[in-house]
């Protein structure tokens, strides 16, 4: 243990970790917004002096910058008495409200957006800019343009963008009681501003659909502040409702309909429906509900709290009388969506009375239509052994259906995870593929909430509103990626970004997927394995198994830096824990997402056996059959951010495999909000199986716990294990932050590096390095 670990490894692990990647490879995703009644579409890009707006005009073929950037920094600076940077202009606030996202108009170019506290409108022809009125923060516009709702007090309230009159829509909203704002299961607040006003007008603007979040008779659980960020010295104590596994009362919703000229509010007759973990947009955006073609009746779907059965309901929002149109039921779970942080995948056609319905009834994820006035099944839209991932766009006027898909291949060797994009005939099923090889394609979905953590996401999409144009970004976990524009008969017509390998860092290792056998010596599973930048294939490196098992994710890249989960972190982690001279091995076992019923529902009804930590040892061990550089008396698993389930797993189920375990957040199906489709299976615990604190006794190996006290998680997951650990008289080692909350802090992440070189390297690391 004396020799100590020289400065450069953690340096180059730092340069990648934060930041360095996305400024060697800049745009490796882009996020088209495209421009209404046309199309164009604008793009924010990375330069090596900031950022620029291009403007693309896909029917002529164009990318050229979208405005004078000078001209516009002078007019704003002129105006706001601010100082503004040319080359970082500040017209997207990507931190704030949808509403805050730029919007651009063509003939002459003209710029709306918010900044420095104020709504401004810029033409580029003239040099011109002006202080516009400043909505409300989070309002949904009417189809006629003529006035705004906005959430005021709890309520809902009404402004005539003509008068400026502003009235309240309803007046009995109260704390734990409020209109129009999602439901979290974990009183995550992130999640109101996220995702924003929750309510759909009618199209013809005199009917307002919503929500009110009733929480009032959930339990709480005491978030403590320890040290308070105001220097005072008595703990702060504040609240969060959270319903346990178990609870009578969890989160639900009050669904009513809204006059507009009456204020007249009228609740639906049905009852109250449920708020469910999955599918993390609100109950708008998934969409769960939306109006008739008649603006009287509206639509919503019902979906039981552990997602037995979900329904479609009619509701006649003259009376409040419901109907049941139809309804799916499961054994196991019915799954409306394929991925846990995307919205539903469900696609309403009112203009027809009919609705494009998600399912794997089939056993695998296919799209039926279905008729909503009759409840009739008019014929399944896709079939196959392959499934359906992403609804991107849907063109009603030639009633066509853009979406990703999995598994279509003939090719058997190739990746079942690579995602195609191709455009189906909801009528004839006739399906047109516009992309396809051995690739990852990303087509920006507005569905997909993981990207949308970038702010863009609720305003851009791939495919053009017309329907005759599509941006897509090739990639693969080991090879650069590349955006470009095609059009509906699949023809490219215009390189969008190319980036190179120019600026990579020295010695650049790519990562390597692979492709393993399950622990059940048959099911195929894949992974990728990441080496260092001073790699050897005649030296012998320890393994760190970089694990999200029981997390609700896959975690294994299929494309390259900001192409993946989380818009690339998981890839950037796993490159810079290899610096500190690791394989690193990341792997999607039996139970994970983005495969076949049969393959997902091995996890069913016990929440730590999604991607089984049997397979990690058994692919693990292949893959160190194959590869004599992989050391297998030294194994260590880490899971910094999420997905901590697995690093005790692995510690306790396989002592003598994981030598060093470190863990970061923690899950319990018992502390986690009693409405999911993948925690333990009813309100009480699977009897075949042992909750973590069950097994501590089987440790023998180096772990380290960490945690933020703020974490919308409660502390009490991880002090259970310690607590269990301490009854066993088994050594730990325990980081807790008072002030921090979800996700890996630097110092966490530094010690936590610091505790792979000690245990697993045998070495000293740089002593407190400064990350």
């Amino acid at each position: 243990m004396g020799l100590r670990v020289r400065t450069n490894c953690y340096q180059r692990a730092k340069y990648i970790l934060q930041g360095g990647l996305q400024s060697a490879v800049p745009n490796s995703l882009i996020f088209p917004v495209w421009i209404k009644d046309s199309n164009c579409f604008w793009y924010e890009r990375q330069t090596s002096t900031g950022k620029e707006i291009r403007l693309v005009n896909a029917e002529l073929a164009t990318n050229t910058l979208a405005f004078n950037h000078a001209a516009l920094a002078a007019a704003l600076a002129k105006a706001s008495n601010e100082r503004v940077d040319a080359n970082n202009l500040p017209v997207n606030d990507l931190n704030g409200q949808r509403n805050t996202i730029m919007e651009m108009t063509l003939h002459p170019v003209t710029l709306t957006f918010s900044a420095f506290g104020k709504r401004w409108t810029y033409v580029d022809k003239t040099e011109r800019i002006i202080e516009v009125e400043q909505l409300p923060n989070d309002y949904l516009r009417s189809p006629d343009g003529r006035k705004v709702v906005f959430r005021r007090n709890y309520n809902l309230w009404l402004r005539d963008l003509t008068t400026l009159e502003e009235t309240a829509l309803t007046t009995d909203g109260e704390p734990f009681y409020q209109y129009a704002i999602p439901g979290s299961v974990f009183d995550n607040s992130v999640f109101v501003t996220l995702l924003g006003l929750q309510a759909v007008w009618s199209s013809d603007s005199q009917r307002l659909l919503t929500v009110q979040l009733d929480q009032r008779n959930v339990k709480s659980v005491a978030v403590v502040s320890h040290v308070p960020a105001d220097g005072s010295l008595r703990p702060q104590t504040t609240f969060n409702k959270l319903a346990l596994a178990g609870d009578a009362d969890v989160e639900n919703y009050r669904l009513v309909s809204i006059d507009i000229a009456s204020a007249k509010v009228q609740e639906v007759s049905y009852g109250r429906v449920a708020v469910t973990y999955g599918g993390c947009g609100g109950y708008f955006d998934n969409p769960f509900a939306w109006w008739g073609r008649d603006n009287k009746h509206a639509y919503f779907v019902d979906v039981d709290r552990l997602y037995k059965y979900a329904r479609v309901v009619q509701f006649n929002t003259d009376t409040g009388a419901t109907n049941i149109v139809f309804e799916e039921r499961s054994a196991t779970r019915v799954e409306l969506f394929m991925g846990v942080f995307d919205q539903a995948n469900i696609v309403p056609l009112p203009e027809t009375d009919e609705l494009l319905w998600y399912s794997n009834r089939s056993g695998w994820s296919h799209y039926y239509l279905y008729d909503v006035v009759s409840g009739e099944l008019k014929h399944a839209v896709t079939s196959g052994q392959w499934l359906v991932r992403d609804f991107i766009h849907v063109d009603r006027k030639r009633r066509e259906l853009f979406v990703t898909t999995s598994g279509r291949s003939d090719d058997k060797t190739r990746d079942p995870y690579y995602r195609d994009l191709v455009r189906v005939n909801i009528d004839s099923a006739e399906i047109t593929t516009l992309v396809s090889s051995d690739h990852e394609y990303v087509t920006v979905s507005p569905n997909d909430v993981v990207q949308s953590l970038n702010g863009y996401c609720a305003a851009s999409c791939g495919v053009s509103p017309s329907g005759d144009f599509a941006v897509v970004t090739r990639s693969r976990a080991d090879q650069m990626p590349a955006s470009y524009l095609l059009n509906r008969d699949a023809k490219i017509i215009l390189d969008i970004e190319i980036p190179d390998t120019k600026n990579l860092p020295e010695n650049w290792q790519w990562p390597e997927p692979v492709t393993m056998k399950a622990a059940d010596g048959q099911t195929d599973i894949y992974g990728v394995i990441y080496r260092p930048s001073d790699f050897s294939p005649d030296q012998r490196y320890p393994v760190i198994d970089q694990s999200l098992i029981g997390y609700l994710y896959p975690v294994a890249a299929k494309g390259s830096f900001t192409n993946n989960m989380g818009l690339g972190g998981m890839y950037t982690e796993a490159l810079a824990l290899a610096e500190l001279g690791f394989i690193v091995v990341q792997i999607d076992g039996r139970g994970s997402r983005n495969r076949d019923k049969a393959f997902m529902e091995q996890s069913y009804g016990w929440m730590n056996s999604i991607s089984h930590i049997d397979d990690h040892v058994a692919g693990i061990t292949q893959l160190a059959e194959r590869y004599s550089f992989m050391d297998l008396e030294r194994v260590g698993i880490c899971a910094l951010n999420m997905g901590g389930n697995g690093v005790l797993e692995g510690m306790f189920k396989h002592p003598d495999f994981y030598k060093v375990g470190v863990c970061g957040q923690l899950y319990d199906a018992r502390i986690m909000g009693p409405n999911n489709r993948f925690f333990c299976e009813g309100d009480a615990p699977c009897e075949e199986q042992k909750y973590p604190e069950q097994l501590v006794s089987n440790l023998k190996g180096k772990l380290l716990l960490m945690l933020g006290l703020k974490d919308y998680v409660p502390p009490a997951v991880t002090f259970r294990i310690v607590e269990a650990l301490q009854r066993a008289n088994k050594d730990y080692d325990l980081i807790v932050e008072p002030n921090w909350g979800y996700t890996s802090s630097n110092y966490q992440t530094r010690r936590a590096w610091d505790f792979l070189l000690q245990h697993l390297r045998g070495v000293q690391p740089p002593k407190e390095f400064n990350l």
